[in-house]
């Protein structure tokens, strides 16, 4: 026994002695990604500028597709509401008929009930006393009475309470019918806000393509976008490692996983890893084609790095999976992850677009690996 008491006892100092580390663990985290996030910001402020300071008519693409985006986000956001309002009036609904029936099925007995009470009165207990003289058969009888006054209360309190939870339950009906009718309206009004985002991004891409009509020009936009994506990706890489992120408790290793990632959507890959792509230029990752909205998943466990807007890649999300290698997913209709997010294998980081200036709908998907693009089909297993 003092054996096993000395091992408990320095099990319990160890744990106690290990708290103030964790704590002091948990605080370096916190200072860790509130560096990681303050970094980041001032590269978006960057970036932010750089755009205000180029081209107009990109800086008016940008400002018309994070417009449309938002307008998307709220659409989406007040469907999934609207939604949850139908099925709650539906369960209202529901509930209302079954409280009528049961009402209805309640009117006669509790009538009966009421009218036998009426009749009985408060002699009826003087009655039993005066024709009783033995006294057990006078305690059996009172105790039957008594079981039939509660029975009988019994049923009009639930006949009562029934009724008021029938005036409850309507008066619920009407309030939600209120706000269904209210978000129907907020609907509609976005939905004309995102058809004329649309409509002005459309115009301003047309003027932009007609801008670059030669293959030298597509080629010099093509080359600068790549150049500021490899700026980006080069501060990005220098935030992260002095910030020594830590992986995710009981993740696998990126490496671990190569031939096995999940796709991050189903789509035909219209545009392959080293194809050429305009000139000399060629691609250095995957264009897959998508859906408008379609969830975009994070093909492995990490960290977002970056989520914002990016010239020439629209709505762009970038993940670090930690040892060097990252993943980018870019043109995206809404990103649904910021800064400093952890995510999960095959968890939804992001929903499909055109943004950065696309004809349609696809996403471009990139590995890197110490800054260096690796070919997405050594990674992805079958879908």
């Amino acid at each position: 026994m003092k054996i096993a008491s000395a091992i408990i006892s320095a099990a319990l100092s160890c744990a106690l002695l290990l708290l103030p580390f964790q704590a002091i663990a948990a605080e370096d985290d916190k200072a860790k990604l509130a560096n990681l996030k303050t970094a980041i910001t001032s590269l978006e402020k960057q970036l932010n500028k750089r755009d205000k300071d180029k081209n107009k008519l990109a800086a008016e693409l940008k400002k018309n597709e994070v417009a449309a985006s938002a307008s998307s986000k709220k659409i989406r956001q007040l469907n999934s509401k609207i939604n949850t309002r139908r099925a709650k009036l539906a369960e209202l609904g529901k509930q209302q008929r079954q409280l009528k029936i049961d009402i209805n099925k309640q009117n006669a007995a509790v009538s009966e009930q009421l009218a036998a009470a009426y009749k009985m009165g408060a002699q009826e207990p003087v009655k039993l006393l005066l024709n009783q003289e033995d006294p057990q058969q006078l305690a059996r009888l009172f105790k039957y009475y008594n079981y039939v006054l509660d029975a009988r209360n019994e049923k009009i309190d639930q006949y009562m309470a029934d009724i008021q939870q029938l005036s409850t339950v309507q008066t619920e009906v009407i309030e939600e019918t209120n706000l269904l009718d209210s978000a129907k309206i907020e609907l509609q009004k976005d939905q004309q806000q995102l058809l004329a985002n649309n409509s002005r991004r459309q115009a301003t891409l047309k003027q932009l393509n007609a801008a670059l009509q030669s293959d030298k020009s597509k080629l010099d936009k093509l080359l600068k976008q790549r150049s500021e994506l490899e700026e980006l990706l080069k501060n990005v890489r220098s935030v992260v490692k002095k910030m020594a992120l830590t992986t995710p408790p009981g993740g696998q290793s990126f490496a671990s996983q190569k031939g096995l990632l999940r796709w991050p959507l189903k789509g035909k890959v219209a545009h392959s890893f080293g194809s050429k792509r305009s000139g000399s230029l060629r691609w250095d990752g995957w264009l897959i084609g998508a859906k408008i909205g379609e969830p975009v998943a994070a093909v492995h466990d990490g960290q977002v790095i970056f989520s914002n807007y990016m010239r020439g890649f629209g709505l762009l999300i970038i993940l670090n999976h930690g040892d060097g290698y990252m993943s980018l997913y870019a043109h995206n209709e809404e990103l649904l992850k910021d800064t400093g997010d952890w995510v999960l294998s095959n968890e939804s980081i992001a929903r499909a677009g055109d943004t950065g200036g696309l004809d349609k709908p696809a996403l471009y998907f990139e590995i890197r690996k110490k800054g260096q693009p690796s070919d997405p089909k050594k990674w992805l297993g079958k879908r």
